[in-house]
């Protein structure tokens, strides 16, 4: 598969974004069956991008190896 698309994964989890050689390439997001989603991915669930909770928080930085040590949660402070 080369260009973009949609892959829904057996869990629910959808990816919707760039596939080249049949893989996950370039940008897209992921959806989450509680509707969490991670946009901006480059590569699977790696690298920087933003990432917005099933309560509607978002959090910009990076993930690795399906870990985030690097997401911070972006406040909205109003005056």
């Amino acid at each position: 598969m080369e260009g973009r698309g949609t892959l829904e994964h057996p869990s629910g989890a959808m990816y919707e974004g760039d596939f080249k050689d049949n893989m996950y390439h370039g940008i897209g997001t992921y959806r989450f069956p509680d509707g969490t989603k991670y946009c901006n991915s480059k590569n699977r669930l790696e690298g920087d991008g933003k990432f917005i909770d099933s309560l509607g928080l978002v959090w910009t930085g990076g993930i690795h190896n399906k870990a985030a040590p690097g997401l911070k949660l972006k406040l909205h402070m109003y005056p």
